[in-house]
């Protein structure tokens, strides 16, 4: 197995950067990319859309844009309902709270899937101020801002959560070619509203706080959300 780690150059703290270049093994290449999270994930996306070439030399991801991320990270959310539940005699099971603090939301979509197999959790989303899934939330706003906000959690710093197309899915009742349009308008305008009779529905997920770095005036997720 050959790993090639892409590390957003002036995007991570020296000690995780430090974290990934000072792995001295024959088969971890570290590459030191130009650009924010979002500009990254575009080319991986790119490469494994060409099927023939994902095949010819055996590629795998180990972001949330591979499936298997997220299925494993449904069997966290079991895992941790098991750990939190006071009790697994009663009937109805009890709910379990659990707050996401998300960027891609890969694993706020694990968790959507793990509620539709019957887990009895209530998802919050923890957002910083690169705020898309709160506002698609609250009020079915999925559009980009001019640009990315940095903040002292780069992993938050996302303005393309990509595993929302996975949640649109599932709360669309499996509409393949509605979620397709709504995407395809998304990647053409960078500003789309979610349909009524999407946003209307029962969501899964309870947009929280906006837990950012800046102070509340200047930051558009603490303006909509006093907390």
């Amino acid at each position: 197995v050959d790993i090639i780690v892409l590390l957003p150059q002036g995007h991570c703290t020296k000690i995780q950067e430090l974290q990934m270049t000072t792995v001295l093994r024959e088969n971890v290449h570290v590459f030191g990319v130009e650009g924010n999270s979002d500009e990254l994930d575009e080319p991986i996306k790119a490469v494994f859309a060409d099927v023939a070439f994902v095949k010819k030399h055996n590629l795998m991801s180990l972001n949330s844009i591979n499936w298997s991320r997220v299925l494993v990270q449904m069997a966290h959310h079991f895992f941790a309902y098991f750990q939190c539940a006071p009790s697994l005699d009663t009937h109805p099971l009890p709910p379990v709270e659990v707050v996401v603090p998300t960027g891609a939301a890969g694993n706020l979509a694990a968790g959507c899937l793990a509620q539709k197999m019957g887990l009895p959790i209530r998802l919050v989303v923890a957002v910083n101020c690169n705020d898309i899934i709160h506002r698609t939330v609250q009020r079915g706003d999925f559009s980009l801002f001019k640009a990315v906000k940095l903040t002292l959690a780069s992993a938050m710093d996302i303005q393309v959560p990509y595993n929302m197309e996975r949640i649109f899915w599932l709360l669309s009742g499996s509409d393949s070619q509605g979620t397709r349009a709504l995407m395809e308008q998304f990647e053409r305008t960078q500003s789309t509203s979610l349909p009524e009779e999407l946003h209307d529905k029962p969501s899964p997920v309870l947009s929280g706080p906006c837990f950012c770095s800046q102070v509340p005036r200047s930051c558009p997720g603490c303006r909509a959300d006093p907390r």
